[in-house]
This record gives C-alpha cells, sequence and structure tokens, in this order.
C-alpha cells in the first residue's frame, strides 16, 4: 500500500490527510509543533469555551462533507446574531444589507446609515457611467474601486471589510485573489452595479448574511474529529506533533523526507501543508523555483484580545455582532466581535460581555510591537471610545498569531500558476493551504482534497 506524508497538522494537513485515509491510503500526519489544528484553538476563559482563532466558517459543500464524514454534522449552530456596523467618524453606523466587497448595490443606503457623503453617494451611484468592463491582466481592490466608485466607497466600506477579511491594504491586494465574484461580474458587465443587481435577481448573490457554522462547544471540536478518526482508521502513530520535517528530497520512486528529530522517512507521495515561507523552506533542494516563488507570498501578523466586561457595562447596539474600523481612522482595532452575543451559547452565566478585538494589517503594525498588557491597553482605549462601557473589563487575554495571514498580491493567480508548473515534475506532490486559493477554512478544506487527489491520482498504476 502506498504511504503519502502530509506536512502540517493544521486544518488543511488534517483534511489531506483524511482524505487520503479515507481512499484507503496509509497516512503519516507530520507536525512540527506540540499542537494540531494551527490558528484554530478553543481556551476556556472563566469557565466558558472562547475561541484564540476563527470562530466559524462559511457553510458549503466542502465543510458540510468534512463534518459529515467525521460524525459532526448534527452539532453545528449558527451565530445566534449576525450583522456588522462600520466606526465611522467616532460613531457605530450600521452596514447595510446587500454590500459585496463593500460594494453598495444601493449607495443610497450607505448614504441614510450615515457611510457616504452625499458627494460620495453620487459618486458612486456614477459608477454605471464609467467605461467598462474591466479588460487585461489582475488589478489592485483599491484601484477599480477607487476609479468605478470613488474613494469614500474604497475608504469608508471596502477597506474595513477587506482589512477584517485579510488584513491587507487594498491598493496592494489582488482583486482576482480576493474576490472572485467581483472580478468576474467587472470583467462581464459594462457596470459593476448593474452586474450585483443581477445576480442578486438571479440568486447568484444572496441578499441575506453569509450562512455561518460552528461546532456547538467550539471550532477545536472539529480539530479533535479529524484527529480520532484518523486514528480509529489507521492507528496512534498516522498523527506525530513536534515532528518538524527540514526538507524534502526525491528519490526514484517517492521522497525522502528529513525530520529535525529524528531519522529521515521515506513515502511514496507528500502533501505539504504549510504557510509558504516554510514550504519554501522544506522545498528549496526539491524545486529551487517553487521555492522562490514561495518566498514571496508575504504574510502578515495579527493579534487577537479577549476581554470580559462586567453585567451591564456595555450597552450594544441591537441587531449586530461587531464592528469593522476603517484604516484611515488611525486606530489600532481593526474589528470587534461581540462574542457573547453572537453566540449566546458561550456567555458567562453572570451575565458579563465578552468582546474579541482583532489588530493586525499588512506590513508593520505599531501595535503589534507592544507587550500583551500594553496591547490590552491601547484596545480597551479604542473599544472604550466606540463603546462608552461603564466599567473596564475584568479579564483580559491576548493571542498572537505571528505571520499567519497569507497576503495576496496583484498578480497572485499568476504566481500560484508559476509555482506548480514549477513542481510538475513531481506529481505526486502537491500543495495546499491558505497561501495559494483562498485563506477561508472552507477554501483550505477544498484545497485540502484537491491536493489529496491529484497525489492519489499520481499514485494509482
Amino acid at each position: 500500500m502506498a504511504t503519502v506524508a502530509v506536512v502540517g497538522g493544521g486544518i488543511t494537513g488534517l483534511a489531506a490527510g483524511w482524505a487520503l485515509a479515507q481512499a484507503g491510503t496509509e497516512v503519516i500526519v507530520l507536525e512540527g509543533r506540540s499542537r494540531l489544528g494551527g490558528v484554530i484553538r478553543t481556551d476556556r476563559l472563566d469557565g466558558v469555551p472562547v475561541e484564540a482563532g476563527p470562530d466559524a466558517f462559511l457553510a458549503g459543500d466542502a465543510m458540510a462533507a468534512l463534518c459529515s464524514s467525521v460524525g459532526l454534522e448534527q452539532d453545528l449552530i449558527s451565530p445566534d446574531v449576525f450583522g456588522a456596523y462600520i466606526w465611522s467618524e467616532g460613531r457605530l453606523r450600521r452596514l447595510p444589507p446587500g454590500v459585496v466587497l463593500g460594494l453598495p448595490a444601493w449607495p443610497t443606503q450607505a448614504l441614510r446609515a450615515g457611510l457616504l457623503s452625499p458627494i460620495g453617494t453620487l459618486r458612486a451611484a456614477a459608477e454605471i457611467l464609467v467605461p467598462g468592463p474591466l479588460r487585461g491582466g489582475d488589478v489592485s481592490v483599491g484601484a477599480l474601486v477607487r476609479r468605478r466608485f470613488g474613494h469614500e466607497v474604497l475608504e469608508r466600506l471596502v477597506d474595513p471589510l477587506m482589512a477584517g477579511r485579510r488584513a491587507g491594504h487594498t491598493d496592494d491586494m489582488s482583486l482576482q485573489a480576493a474576490d472572485a465574484k467581483v472580478d468576474g461580474l467587472a470583467r462581464s458587465h459594462r457596470s459593476i452595479l448593474v452586474g450585483i443587481r443581477r445576480a442578486r435577481r438571479s440568486g447568484e448573490l444572496s441578499g441575506g448574511p453569509p450562512p455561518f457554522l460552528a461546532p456547538q462547544g467550539g471550532m477545536e471540536r472539529l480539530v479533535d474529529a479529524l484527529a480520532r478518526s484518523l486514528r480509529s482508521r489507521l492507528g496512534p502513530r498516522c498523527i506525530q506533533t513536534d515532528a518538524q520535517v527540514t526538507r524534502v528530497s526525491s528519490r526514484s520512486e517517492g521522497f525522502t523526507l528529513d525530520l529535525q528529530a529524528s531519522g529521515p522517512l521515506e513515502t511514496d507521495g507528500v502533501v505539504v501543508c504549510l504557510p509558504a515561507p516554510q514550504a519554501a523552506a522544506v522545498l528549496r533542494s526539491l524545486s529551487g523555483a517553487a521555492s522562490g516563488e514561495l518566498e514571496g507570498i508575504p504574510f502578515a501578523s495579527t493579534a487577537v484580545a479577549t476581554f470580559f466586561y462586567p453585567p451591564g457595562s456595555c450597552a450594544l447596539p441591537p441587531h449586530g455582532s461587531g464592528f469593522l474600523v476603517p484604516s484611515s481612522e488611525g486606530r489600532a482595532l481593526a474589528a470587534c466581535t461581540w462574542y457573547s452575543v453572537k453566540w449566546s451559547g458561550s456567555a458567562p452565566a453572570d451575565g458579563a460581555v465578552v468582546l474579541r478585538a482583532f489588530v493586525g494589517r499588512a506590513g508593520t503594525d505599531p501595535a503589534l510591537s507592544l507587550d500583551d498588557d500594553g496591547l490590552a491597553a491601547l484596545l480597551v482605549r479604542d473599544l472604550g471610545d466606540a463603546l462608552r462601557p461603564a466599567a473596564p473589563p475584568r479579564l483580559a487575554q491576548v493571542t498572537r498569531w505571528e505571520a499567519s495571514l497569507p497576503q495576496y498580491r496583484v498578480g497572485h493567480t499568476e504566481r500560484v500558476a508559476r509555482i506548480e508548473r514549477a513542481l510538475e515534475r513531481h506529481p505526486r506532490l502537491a500543495l495546499a493551504g491558505a497561501a495559494y486559493r483562498g485563506s477561508g477554512m472552507p477554501d483550505c478544506v477544498a484545497g485540502a482534497g484537491a491536493a489529496a487527489h491529484r497525489v492519489l491520482d499520481a499514485l494509482a498504476p
């Protein structure tokens, strides 16, 4: 029986390993750290489960199949409340419905919400008069939005949504990679506004809130279920932690993996599910060209601070689960989730309010240079200005995720294609992860399945 090594034990690596195991292949998952799950981590604070990383995933076929295969389909729950505000000019303003990538299908709704000025609204509505559609190669999100909708839509709507999703700067961010649907609308319609409205009427774009789901009790349950399923099928040694791979090299009928703490491991196939810089290091001897391209994918560092405010101290706006902050506001805070409102099952029994505050934008974010106490104090100040709590938080925890979020610069899809061409001479090796075709969990799981099946096809007699 063929043996495939999966390098990396985050959600992508575990999903790839499970796809291979279900196909009847021997699998060994190698994780360099002492814990599985990558950025998925559920902590218990003050007796309740609180996420240190993502708190949900977007529902879809890939995630539904994965959760069903490990017995979690009956344990998935939706947020109790979902809706976003924008902190703009000192006030929380409700994000109007029907916004796609921050682009308002009806600019007058953004005017009524106080997010656009009358002049900014007229400029956005004039998008139908801007010559189009988009032609040529990839462009930045900022260049497209500024040209077609004006700077107010970019700064007050698109920037905070993109910062919340990708921690990036819109003038560097690839439209093609960041939102393929909007890129498609820009290329297939003379007006993006008209394209959004048509896509709504046809059902191609949903007008309601996105369908998010999470396992009851915390996201780490998905990690545990995958690891348990793998071990149940293949035995306890199929997953190894503290097993850092330093190099992947080819041999006549497969690969040799050098492990830092033990001897070499020989396998028939490999799926590399590491962040791009680490993947570049382990693949350097195998393909210098692929390694060089992988090193060119930048990553942003982020941090999440969780605060417990005393009962009754925070009067949160209704019909929402958090707010986003435009870069132009000059704040350390990029976004905030009203966690105990969004997930009432994680609300403390005494009625305390749990808030999660997010920090980190592409490049060097000066706030991240502060120690944990200094960063928490800075965020408490920002939250105080936004929400006016009557008392300081009684508990605070800061979690840092160094170089955790890949940045899709203009030309990203072409870079990924060059990486894959450079590795074509090694058909039994595949890459998967957030650095390539989407950083959301469904993207990573779908990419894991595709990578597993590419290796399986190459191994087939």
